[in-house]
């Protein structure tokens, strides 16, 4: 039989091990709210950093209006839910050196940092961000689950962005730019600055954080070509429907000669397109592979639900595998 204070140190272990991982949400808006009431068994959310103070509702979850706060709890885990700003890449930056295992959405500031990735890993920490790509489409899940299989990605295309969608169906009606941008707007799918959706800033960081998933490379955002709704000629949209085409925001990704192509551009696509048929809120991807039949995704990519399903899809992960 084992001595006592052996088996007391065990009991201990196993009890550490059993307890709910101890964690911090920063940012409480359409992604964060909606992720709250799907947060899988095995974690325990002990506050919300949001930009102004108010009424929890949350039973004993103290609400917090700074970041520096919620991270001063030392939790187990960080669930960002934040824009890509300043303050979410300070965030990630001091949740990361503190060693603790990270959720993001976050494409816009993952895209351009990957030694955040690389540092947690280097700690032996999580850093998973499904839901920085394709919001409820499984894109860097899928390119995962090819490359373990020993399936070589030659090429990625596809309708990154969601909200690119509902406003060029919305100009192909002959609304105006700022109407349309509104509509997406109430609907959940733009955010208060809608630049990042418009100008092709969006779907270029998912396209730096997709190359590094297929190839293991790092692209600077800043050098990823791409092009601006705000640019298309007004009434062409319109034009291109009464044709029975459609404009999409299509990004690239190809690897030859040892270097990556990226790009996003606005394209006119026909019926017998896949992207013809991803409408609303919907992402459409087309992964070709080498000497094997390619990969098609479609499925919701902008708003609340879709990509917070997504976050508690990585947190449950993370949960079976560190929990």
């Amino acid at each position: 039989m084992a001595p006592l204070d052996n088996a007391s140190t065990y009991l201990s272990q196993t009890a550490v091990r059993s307890r709910p991982m101890r964690a911090v949400l920063l940012g409480c808006g359409t992604v964060g709210g909606t992720l709250v009431s799907r947060l899988p068994q095995g974690v325990a959310v002990e506050a919300i950093a949001v930009r102004r103070l108010r009424e929890p509702g949350r039973g004993h979850v103290r609400v917090l209006d700074t970041i520096d706060a919620a991270l001063d709890l030392a939790p187990e885990l960080v669930i960002d839910a934040l824009p890509g700003c300043e303050a979410a890449e300070r965030a990630l930056e001091r949740a990361v050196e503190a060693g603790a295992h990270v959720v993001s959405a976050n494409k816009s500031v993952i895209a351009r940092r990957p030694d955040l990735e690389r540092t947690a890993k280097q700690k032996g920490r999580a850093f998973l961000y499904s839901a920085a790509v394709g919001g409820g489409v499984p894109v860097l899940e899928t390119i995962h689950a090819l490359i373990a299989r020993g399936r070589e990605i030659t090429t990625v295309k596809g309708v990154f962005n969601g909200t690119s969608n509902f406003v060029l169906d919305r100009l192909s009606r002959g609304e105006k730019l700022d109407v349309a941008v509104r509509a997406a707007q109430e609907a959940g799918f733009a955010e208060a600055d809608p630049s990042a959706d418009l100008d092709g800033d969006d779907a270029a960081a998912k396209l730096v954080l997709t190359a590094r998933a297929a190839w293991g490379v790092d692209i600077d955002p800043g050098s990823v070509a791409h092009q601006s709704i705000r640019d298309l000629p007004i009434g062409f949209a319109a034009k291109a429907a009464r044709e029975g085409l459609r404009i999409r925001q299509i990004g690239r990704l190809a690897r030859s000669g040892g270097g990556i192509h990226a790009a996003v551009r606005l394209e006119t696509v026909s019926a017998d397109s896949a992207f013809y048929r991803v409408e609303r809120e919907g992402n459409g991807v087309v992964i070709s592979l080498k000497d094997a039949p390619g990969v098609i995704l479609t499925g919701k990519g902008a708003g609340g639900a879709p990509t917070a399903a997504s976050m508690a899809g990585d947190i449950a992960r993370l949960l079976a595998e560190h929990g």
